[in-house]
């Protein structure tokens, strides 16, 4: 996962930003760089896009569906069975995304920081 002081780096990028707010690993974002607001893309297709391996960039995809940064749709074949494709959502939906991050982020900070008195002393307490 970023870092805090990664992010205030003033040589941070996007990449880092969805390392931190969603604890996305250099793979996952490859993935999520890799997709188009437009395209339905397949497992196989993104896999031979980045050259990586199927179960890796599967579980890449599981996470990024899990976030919200992509979308899976199931598709059915006219013979039978089924595949999924995957798209990206589109970055005003990705800045709010992390707009409510940041928010919440700052909802628990605040508490803590209101909280600080009271766990400093209550560690001197243990201590001692």
């Amino acid at each position: 996962m970023g870092s805090f002081n990664q992010i205030l780096d003033e040589n941070a990028t996007c990449r880092d930003m969805f390392e931190y707010f969603f604890d996305l690993s250099p793979s996952d974002i490859a993935v999520l760089y890799s997709l188009t607001r437009d395209t339905c893309e397949t497992l196989d297709d993104i896999a031979m896009k980045i050259q990586k391996d199927r179960t890796t960039v599967f579980r890449s995809l599981q996470r990024l569906v899990g976030t919200g940064l992509v979308t899976k749709k199931k598709n059915v074949m006219e013979r039978g069975g089924y595949y999924y494709s995957y798209t990206r959502i589109s970055s005003a939906k990705i800045s709010d995304l992390i707009n409510e991050k940041e928010k919440a982020f700052h909802a628990v900070l605040q508490c803590l920081l209101n909280d600080i008195d009271k766990e400093f002393k209550h560690e001197i307490y243990q201590k001692y």
